[in-house]
């Protein structure tokens, strides 16, 4: 079992396509750099200075620290650093790290509230006994207090501060908890603490053993899901726009085709066509003719066959787009046929019978989907269940 992270989960539940392109595909892209990305990353390298320093017995200044967190800035500057909020300038952003490093630095010195343990280290995770399910992870601060308790330090540049919800359930620190605990021995207990910066705020919180065994279950049944997915399906979010595989994507890759066309060129684009062809038609559905409804069924069949032969999911038109989204039903043997007595009498044997009393098969397609049957008795009923695949359309405006 390859080693997992929570980045990686992260990437998983987020999108699971997105996650076929970048872990297993290994699909290589210009990754474009954000900038509250770049901010939080050289604000990070600037408390790491700071801690660094101080295990050699060197207290910075405050000027010292923001005229390395400067220089930092300007050296690894880059002019393709995306900016997506325009009213905002690079000169802004800068002073945003500056008053977090001096809010944080005025905060807690002369930071001689407990021992730096480790910076930046990375962290294996056993989720099991056996050593089969394992996640690794770079911790920001590992300090030991006073009283002789551990402690999480993760620091936050977010715009806005998390709900309670986020800091009881998230999922990185109490990883990072079961790590700490496995390889510190003498660790009584483990405090998590959030640093946002953005608005000078530390939150903590703990998490009791029983929490941690249950993440770790949690944790594990998600790795198993990851690990027999066979279809890795796009899940489209706002977080598409920061999503480096957006281009390739079968739900924005006609997009990209189109968006750079002439105006004619883009009008005269076949899936343009199609989805322009298609909204005009449903719009006279109220007065629908067998004619009109024979020309609603071809375009339908046009626009499959197009996203088929161009690998995509979506195809946008003029004001509207068109999802085209692949459905699975499964099929029982007809009333009073002979299959269906042969799997009445089969279920019956099993005893299954009583599950599915007269044979609603309503419960016995959630039993085979969710698989709650023993495989032995799944894998019988194989011969008497069809699993029939459609396409259908969704149309939304852009």
């Amino acid at each position: 079992m390859k080693v997992y992270s929570h980045s990686r989960l992260s990437c998983y539940e987020q999108c699971p396509h997105k996650y076929k392109l970048k872990y297993i595909d290994k699909v290589e892209t210009e990754v474009e750099q954000s900038i509250e990305a770049y901010l939080g990353s050289k604000v990070h390298e600037t408390l790491e200075k700071l801690y660094r320093d101080l295990s050699y017995q060197k207290l910075n200044t405050l000027n010292e620290l923001l005229n390395f967190f400067r220089n930092e800035w300007k050296k690894d500057w880059d002019d393709s650093i995306v900016i997506v909020k325009m009213d905002y300038k690079p000169e802004n952003y800068l002073k945003m790290g500056e008053r977090f490093i001096t809010d944080y630095y005025n905060k807690y010195k002369p930071f001689d509230s407990g021992k730096t343990i480790s910076l930046e280290e990375r962290i294996v995770i056993n989720l099991d006994d056996s050593g089969d399910y394992r996640l690794q992870g770079f911790i920001d601060r590992v300090m030991e207090s006073k009283e002789g308790y551990y402690e999480v330090h993760d620091y936050k540049t977010n715009s806005r501060l998390p709900l309670p919800d986020y800091i009881e359930n998230d999922r990185q620190l109490a990883l990072y908890a079961i790590g700490v605990k496995e390889r510190y021995p003498d660790v009584k207990d483990v405090k998590l603490i959030w640093h946002f910066l953005a608005f000078n705020k530390e939150i903590d919180s703990t998490r009791t053993d029983e929490e941690l065994d249950e993440l770790k279950r949690k944790t594990i049944d998600l790795i198993n899901r990851i690990e027999n997915d066979q279809k890795y399906e796009t899940k489209t979010s706002i977080l598409c726009d920061w999503c480096e595989f957006k281009p390739i994507c079968k739900q924005w890759s006609h997009l990209y085709i189109i968006k750079d066309k002439t105006e004619n060129e883009y009008l005269n684009d076949p899936g343009v066509k199609l989805v322009d062809r298609y909204a005009k038609l449903t719009q006279k559905k109220k007065k629908i003719t067998l004619d009109l409804y024979a020309e609603l069924e071809k375009v339908e069949e046009a626009l499959i066959n197009f996203s088929e032969r161009e690998g995509v999911e979506v195809i946008f038109g003029s004001k509207n787009k068109i999802k085209i989204k692949e459905t699975e039903q499964i099929k029982f043997p007809a009333k009073h046929s002979k299959e269906r007595d042969r799997l009445i009498q089969l279920l019956k044997k099993n005893g299954k019978w009583e599950e599915v009393t007269q044979l609603d098969t309503a419960a016995l397609n959630k039993i085979i989907k969710n698989k709650s049957w023993d495989l032995d008795v799944l894998n019988i009923l194989k011969d008497y269940v069809k699993l029939e695949k459609s396409k259908r359309l969704y149309m939304s405006k852009i």
